[in-house]
């Protein structure tokens, strides 16, 4: 998100350390648990509407609804991959992100 990625550069650029990108990095990866979390909470509640509605109406609602968050699914995917990608570009020079992995 461009918000993120000006908050970013704003935090190497500052003070270009390892904390700052650290922190940003922890920061990041929260937003993007805490938002696939609720993307997937919204799918189970949608899923559980159109398997319990016995109105057609409702089902095609709960169906496009459904469609839509799985789309959301892989665009939050594609925004994850740039993000680190950012990241890691920006922050290399200081961090070294695979030797947690």
């Amino acid at each position: 998100r461009p918000r993120d990625l000006l908050s970013l550069n704003e935090a190497v650029v500052s003070t270009q350390s390892t904390g700052n990108c650290n922190a940003f990095r922890e920061e990041l990866s929260a937003l993007h648990t805490r938002r696939h979390n609720m993307i997937t909470t919204c799918i189970e509640r949608n899923q559980a509407l159109m398997d319990g509605a016995s109105d057609p109406a409702e089902k095609r609602r709960a169906q496009r609804s459904l469609r839509a968050l799985k789309l959301e699914i892989g665009v939050e995917r594609v925004v994850n991959e740039r993000s680190e990608t950012f990241l890691n570009n920006k922050c290399s020079p200081f961090l070294n992100f695979n030797a947690g992995s």
